[in-house]
């Protein structure tokens, strides 16, 4: 399972704070449900994007398992957009029809890859959204929902991170990560549990979560 964490700052401040090594255990194990009993697990490395320029800059991502049902969490932050290389905030840009800029100049190839999966699961994320959450007037046009979604969870992070959190779904896909016991069939907002409105995140960036 994977949680994504409100992390301030960027991958480069995560990196130079040492912040992985900071992260709290999860309160409930999101594969069992069960109040945490985890033991550390060590860390994972991956690639992001740098906030500026070419580079791209590897993080430590944080462990747990849950003593109970012996699965392991990971704890992403959310500077990083799950099975992606460039950042949240990059893409969030790109998404929302800025196309220039540094950081979306030097990623624009991939970018545009993003997009087209992006439109291509717009059905099945307008619904989502429409059904699990009180949007009012949510646009099936891309750059609009996109937009839309983001103002009302408050960021591209915290949007990311509540969708994952609750339907186990991002705009690009659905993965095992996010998906009790790596469950990938669709869920609909009375069927999966963790579903809540108004979003989660008591702010920007709540790091006591």
């Amino acid at each position: 399972m994977q949680i994504i964490i409100p992390i301030h700052g960027g991958p480069e401040d995560y990196v130079r704070d040492q912040a992985h090594r900071r992260v709290a255990r999860p309160e409930v194990c999101p594969n069992c449900r069960e109040p945490g009993q985890f033991d550390c697990h060590g860390y994972y490395d991956r690639y992001v994007s740098a906030s500026k320029g070419r580079d791209s800059i590897l993080i430590s991502v944080r462990r747990f398992l849950c003593q109970l049902c012996r699965r392991t969490t990971s704890m992403l932050p959310d500077f990083a957009q799950p099975h992606r290389l460039v950042a949240t905030d990059t893409v969030s840009q790109y998404l929302g029809g800025i196309r220039s800029g540094d950081g979306v100049a030097t990623w624009e190839h991939l970018l545009e890859s993003y997009e087209d999966r992006f439109e291509a699961r717009l059905p099945e994320t307008w619904h989502a959204l429409s059904s699990a959450y009180s949007i009012r007037d949510l646009s099936n046009v891309a750059e609009c929902m996109w937009t839309g979604a983001c103002q009302y969870f408050g960021d591209a992070r915290q949007f990311t991170a509540q969708f994952a959190h609750d339907l186990g779904m991002t705009v690009f896909g659905i993965y095992k990560c996010h998906r009790p016991m790596g469950n990938l069939q669709i869920h609909t907002p009375d069927s999966f549990p963790g579903v809540r409105d108004p979003p989660y995140f008591a702010g920007p960036h709540d790091n006591t979560r």
